[in-house]
């Protein structure tokens, strides 16, 4: 059995994190699927807040015991109930196996398939370096993926970029110029990579709590997911990108 700690980040005024909330006023769900029959049960049902916030970067978290990846996939869900005016009040997300944070710097805990959250400005060239996904020099395809759900087919995708490929799609639908995005391996070793977006294609994005992963293909067939956690894509103000 392994311990979960589901971890809910909010953020307002277009991406300052919300600090401070009251963690009543947060409510937590979770839910695990049978990963043979599909089936769903019910872990937290909203009556369960967060016991703890991170200070300084708008994250609440709270623990969950006992469970079994073997047998189930846990998604979970957090939304804010109070009266401060946030950029969003739902953050979704698959957990992964944890026993520390979902803050924790994907490096440390790749192996548990978790990772840091990004935020990306619609409308702004987005950059994101990750680090210390493991040793990546056998890969033969590396992929950066965002989707609203877990569950979504690859070509719903609200991201997706191949390093091999580039932009793949876009807001569910083939991307017309795949130079507008890219995986840049900095460190093949450690595992370090810089993901990148034109302004072009964020600016097609509708703001929304989503969820992102990262996965590998190896010379042997093998597939590994080596980091996964939530995404924000946060309004801007001025949409010219021109």
């Amino acid at each position: 059995m392994t311990n979960i700690i589901v971890s809910a980040a909010f953020t307002r005024s277009t991406g300052i994190p919300a600090s401070g909330l009251t963690l009543a006023e947060i409510d937590m769900y979770l839910t695990r699927q049978n990963n043979t029959t599909l089936a769903d049960e019910v872990i937290w049902d909203g009556s369960q807040h967060p016991t703890e916030e991170i200070d300084n970067i708008g994250a609440y978290t709270r623990l969950y015991s006992g469970a079994d990846f073997d047998t189930y996939t846990y998604y979970a869900r957090a939304s804010y109930t109070g009266a401060t005016s946030l950029d969003t009040d739902h953050v979704t997300g698959v957990a992964g196996k944890l026993t520390c944070t979902l803050t924790q710097a994907g490096a440390q805990i790749a192996a548990s398939i978790s990772g840091d959250d990004i935020t990306i400005h619609r409308g702004d060239s987005f950059s994101a370096a990750i680090t210390g996904l493991g040793n990546i020099s056998g890969r033969i395809k590396l992929w950066f993926t965002v989707k609203t759900t877990a569950r979504g087919a690859d070509t719903a995708a609200i991201i997706q970029i191949e390093e091999t490929a580039g932009l793949v799609y876009i807001n569910g639908a083939a991307a017309a110029t795949p130079a507008n995005g890219d995986i840049t391996v900095d460190d093949a070793v450690a595992g370090d990579i810089t993901i990148t977006l034109d302004e072009v294609e964020t600016a097609k994005l509708v703001p929304d709590s989503l969820v992102y992963d990262i996965q590998m293909l190896d010379t042997g067939g093998d597939v590994s997911t080596l980091s996964a956690a939530d995404a924000t894509v946060t309004a801007d103000v001025t949409r010219a990108v021109a």
